[in-house]
């Protein structure tokens, strides 16, 4: 019994002590250098899970991958913004479906120039100046 509590113990502290996958990142993303409300930041890791998140009237993001404002995995990423409709707003619509205030370069992991390199401690606060 004794053995089956020690190693229990161990295992809770090495599940406790376990480094996250994840670590913060945050920034900023302006649009022709004004603040980019309602914009989806999406980090897009060379190897991993991705992590997005939205900005607030003065373009100030928080990055989740797993839970609410837990970040992004380390490594290099490549970075997409596109319009966020927050729950109940419909997006506008144009003739060739929703509209957007982002050219189309910026919204594809294929072609954004944006990119960003995420480290374990390490500030991780970036700013995006989107031109149109």
């Amino acid at each position: 019994m004794q053995r089956f509590a020690a190693s229990a113990a161990l295992l809770v502290l090495f599940v406790g002590c376990r480094q996250s996958e994840t670590v913060s990142v945050t920034g900023t993303v302006t649009l022709n250098g004004q603040p980019a409300k309602d914009a989806e930041v999406i980090f897009t890791p060379s190897q991993g899970r991705v992590a997005s998140g939205a900005t607030d009237a003065s373009g100030r993001f928080s990055l989740s991958t797993n839970k609410p404002g837990d970040g992004a995995v380390p490594g290099d990423h490549k970075v997409t913004i596109v319009e966020y409709y927050p729950p109940g707003k419909p997006p506008p619509m144009s003739s060739g479906g929703p509209a957007s205030r982002f050219p189309q370069q910026y919204m594809e992991t294929s072609q954004t120039p944006l990119q960003a390199k995420v480290e374990r401690g390490k500030p991780n606060d970036f700013t995006f100046d989107v031109k149109k």
